[in-house]
């Protein structure tokens, strides 16, 4: 009997560690961020874990990706809905285009834009992870495939064989703000709405004797381009965590108050949206973003005349 409820210890004792063992594999260490470098990510190649999700086109993805990685086409994680462009897809969507690329409940995500011009778009694909309740096992290859590549790290052309997979959604994490709760606390002290749009578009175009004026922002909304985010001379590239640490706080964002980012459509905010998430900063994206707050007529301010510059 007492060698029974040994084994029947021992048994549970090894149950016990094999869950916290996939509970660990899945979850990011304290000091891991969103954002992971190439050396990161070469050391972690060798694990069956890590699943490598090429953020591209067919085309770019059979010139050129990393071994093992798998092909997603980043418009298929947005729709359109109510003339409203780019939103979240439906949650079974979302667990079906994941399962079609191979992705397990036990896998490690790491996202790899195939360019700088979708640097963007893949931004927005981990902001539907974490919609999905995945943001613990997901990552941002930072500087993506041109990185990789300019590096000299290996690159293949083969295509990977694999299965179907056997991820699940989890709990649902909110991640998008919806017009009515924005235009309720975009003035409470606990909110900052940033714009992360250009200029121009912040600005709007004042009227002329034949134009009308155009554009403008959401009242009350600061401006810090999402083009700030990335370097300069490698915008597939983002800055360094103390450089966007700086940028954030200097645009008024503050780890005690929500943030609140938008753009024109909810695409180049979610740049904003992965910086600010790495760093620890609690933010929500306005998916509806100018393109909803125009359409529904609600204040804006602008346009405003650019300030005269004294040489």
């Amino acid at each position: 009997m007492i060698n029974l409820m040994g084994k029947s210890f021992t048994l549970l004792l090894l149950l016990s560690v094999a869950i916290l063992t996939v509970e660990c594999a899945q979850r990011k260490p304290m000091d891991q961020g969103i954002l992971v470098s190439t050396d990161w990510l070469q050391s972690q190649l060798s694990d069956p874990a890590t699943l490598v999700l090429h953020v591209g086109t067919e085309e770019g993805y059979d010139t050129l990706h990393i071994p093992g990685a798998r092909l997603i086409y980043p418009g298929n994680f947005t729709v359109s809905r109510d003339s409203v462009r780019n939103e979240l897809p439906a949650m079974d969507s979302i667990v079906n285009l994941l399962r079609k690329a191979g992705v397990n409940k036990d896998s490690r995500i790491v996202l790899c834009t195939e360019s700088a011009s979708l640097v963007s778009r893949t931004a927005r694909v981990f902001l539907t992870l974490k919609h999905a309740g995945l943001a613990e096992q997901s990552y941002v290859l930072n500087g993506g495939l041109p990185a990789w590549h300019e590096e000299e790290r290996e690159t293949t052309t083969r295509l990977p064989d694999f299965s179907m997979g056997n991820v699940e959604a989890l709990s649902t994490v909110e991640v998008l703000i919806s017009t009515s709760d924005l235009e309720r606390r975009r003035w409470s002290p606990e909110v900052v709405v940033i714009d992360v749009r250009t200029d121009e578009e912040y600005r709007g175009t004042p009227a002329t004797g034949e134009e009308e004026a155009e554009g403008g922002h959401i009242e009350g909304a600061y401006f810090m381009p999402y083009q700030n985010i990335l370097l300069e001379d490698t915008p597939y590239l983002y800055k360094s965590d103390a450089e966007l640490g700086k940028l954030l706080k200097d645009s008024g964002m503050d780890p005690g108050r929500t943030t609140v980012v938008y753009c024109g459509s909810g695409i180049r905010a979610s740049v904003t949206y992965v910086a600010a998430s790495h760093l620890g900063y609690p933010v929500l994206l306005y998916d509806g973003s100018y393109q909803e707050w125009d359409r529904l007529d609600l204040p804006l301010t602008g346009p405003v005349d650019r300030p005269e510059v004294k040489e």
